[in-house]
């Protein structure tokens, strides 16, 4: 049974189970999300995944390496490299 309460619709537990493929295709094709309940009540989310870059706007985080990254050949400690 799905009812819709807010911007996001609401599923029970065993419907949610039965139909993950498709909530998560709604999800990519309609940017739906879902309230998951048990029992009537809430207990978990289904939403679209944002990716965050944590990086943003962190320039003073960026190093530059001059010259060689290490002092001497370790290509002889890797069995791969050889």
């Amino acid at each position: 049974m799905i009812k819709e309460r807010d911007a996001m619709e609401v599923i029970n537990i065993f419907d949610a189970k039965n139909k993950l493929s498709k909530l998560i295709s709604d999800i990519e094709t309609k940017n739906t999300s879902y309230l998951i309940c048990r029992n009537g009540k809430p207990v978990a989310e289904l939403v679209a995944h944002k990716a965050k870059n944590r990086l943003k706007d962190s320039s003073d985080l960026h190093v530059g390496i001059n010259g060689e990254l290490f002092d001497d050949d370790m290509s002889g400690d890797f069995e791969c490299l050889q």
